[in-house]
Formats: structure tokens, sequence, C-alpha cells
């Protein structure tokens, strides 16, 4: 996943709250900034922001005008939270700091939601496919099982074409919604939109686990109240494994054949009028990546309808 840490500046511009408001304005100026974080014995106390020095008597210090209560993230903090913060706070600019409260970066919104943009969907305002396997790879870094959900939408052209493309991105919309409310982040459930019509989940539930949830979801976008002469409806496939240590293993290898053996799953789910098809359960890690040795002879073969 990308971090506050990818992204943020580091080593940012700070000041001292016994600093005048002159010295302040200065350091804004010279550095081209809106904001400083206000540093005592290296610990953040505050922040200043050039809205907060305007018509301010320049001889002021910068600990009576300052705003003590910070909005503040730690460098391992994924960008879907940062910007919900900025959001929600109506702020401009978070404050990075350590474990220690120590200030180690600043990320401003304009450089953040340049990055967020790049990975999330502004349709349905999930992430995009490609972030998939950065998580899954922490899943799978962990320790723990992980298995992937595959969506895709039946006879979504069709509808696309019938009743156009405005009706064809509010169900985009809807089928997001249906999907995100069932899912469950203590599980890291972790819902994207993979391309098109096609959505996709990586969890750290069993496979079991999973197809129960894939089970639910279907169920959910099937009886879900659509317009008068829509039928709205998605086909599942599902694959999991469980990782095994070894020396040569590729996590993000493993994610993506895990999410090639779900679409595929989905694709035979679909063409067979079955709500969900399992593909076989994968041993994680037990193919061989570093090209010594014999790889499975076809990891994709096998399918059950669920």
């Amino acid at each position: 996943m990308i971090k506050i840490s990818d992204i943020m500046t580091v080593d940012p511009v700070v000041i001292s709250p016994e600093r005048r408001v002159s010295q302040a304005i200065r350091l804004m100026n010279v550095n081209k900034i809106g904001g400083l974080p206000v540093v005592k014995d290296d610990k953040l106390v505050g922040v200043i922001t050039s809205r907060d020095l305007r018509a301010v008597d320049p001889n002021k210090l910068v600990g009576d005008l300052m705003t003590k209560e910070v909005i503040t993230v730690k460098p391992d903090t994924p960008l879907w939270q940062a910007q919900e913060l900025l959001a929600e706070n109506e702020i401009e600019r978070l404050v990075v700091v350590n474990d220690r409260a120590e200030v180690i970066g600043i990320i401003t919104k304009t450089t953040l939601m340049a990055e967020y943009w790049r990975y999330w969907d502004p349709l349905t305002r999930l992430p995009r496919g490609e972030m998939m396997v950065k998580k899954g790879a922490e899943i799978l870094e962990q320790g723990f099982e992980v298995s992937v959900i595959f969506f895709d939408l039946d006879n979504f052209g069709l509808i696309d074409k019938e009743h156009g493309h405005i009706q064809g991105d509010n169900i985009l919309q809807q089928v997001a919604v249906l999907l995100n409310n069932k899912i469950a982040p203590d599980r890291d459930d972790f819902l994207c939109r993979y391309a098109g019509d096609e959505f996709a989940i990586i969890s750290s539930r069993t496979l079991s686990e999973a197809i129960e949830l894939a089970k639910e979801m279907v169920k959910s976008v099937k009886e879900y109240p659509w317009p008068v002469g829509m039928a709205v409806s998605c086909s599942a496939g599902v694959a999991g494994g469980r990782r095994k240590t070894s020396r040569d293993q590729r996590p993000d290898l493993t994610i993506c054949q895990l999410i090639n053996l779900a679409s595929l799953a989905s694709t035979r789910a679909k063409r067979e009028n079955e709500p969900v098809v399992v593909a076989e359960r994968l041993e994680c890690g037990s193919a061989d990546h570093s090209g010594n040795g014999d790889s499975p002879a076809n990891p994709f073969a096998a399918f059950s309808s669920q």
C-alpha cells in the first residue's frame, strides 16, 4: 500500500513557539509554504499557518497564535485515511510524526490529492486494481492466509447500451456501495474497482469465509431494488491459499496468481450461470518463482461451483 512516508516532505521547516510572528512570515515566504509545525524540545506543540498571521502584530509570539490541537498522521498511514482526515477537518496539511511525537515530515492537500487520484477511481471512490497486489503482499508478509474474490457484472454492456452511460455509471456506483457495505476492515477486506464493470476484494479471510462473503455480496446485488426494467446481477470467482515461508518467495507474484485464479473462476461462473465458482486451494509460495525448479503444470485448471 502507498503510505504517507512515500510522498511526504521530509525534514520540514519548523519554528519555535518563542519566535516572533515576523520570523514565521519570513520563513513561510522564503520557503513558499503555507504553514509551519511548531516544535519545542523536539516535540510537536502546535501548528501555525499563513491564515493565522493575517493582520497580526508582527512582534507577537508564535506560541500565542498557534493551533495547539494538531491533526497528525504516522508515516505508515495509508493515503485514503490521510485524505479522510483532511476532508473531515477541512485543513490543508497534515504533520507527520513518529512514535515520540517528533516531526519527521509534512504532507499538503495538493500533494496528497495528486497522488491519491493515481490510485483511486473517481467514479466509485474505490481504490484501483493495482492497489490489490500491494495490499495482498502485506497480508502475506504478516503470515495470514489470503483470499481473492473477483466480481464481474452480468450483461453490463447490454444494460449500458439500453439505458445509457449515465445509468450505467449509477449502477457501478451503487454496486460499489453494496459491496462496500459488506466488507470488514478488521478482516483486512480491501475492495477495489478492478476495471470496467469488474470489482475485486483481497482479504485475510480463509477460503471458506471468503466463499460465504462472495455469496452474500452476489445476493445483495441481485436483490437490490433496481429501477423497473433493470436486472442487475454479478458473478463471482474466489481463490485462496495459505502462505509457505520460502527464501525465494515473491509475495507479489503469489497475489497476481490468486487474482488470475479468481478472475478465471468468475468468467466460468458467468458462463455456467453460477453465482460463485471457487478455484481449488492454492498453496501460496509452493511454486518456485526464482526460475529454478519446476512450476506446477497448470495452476488454473480446476474449479468448483458453489
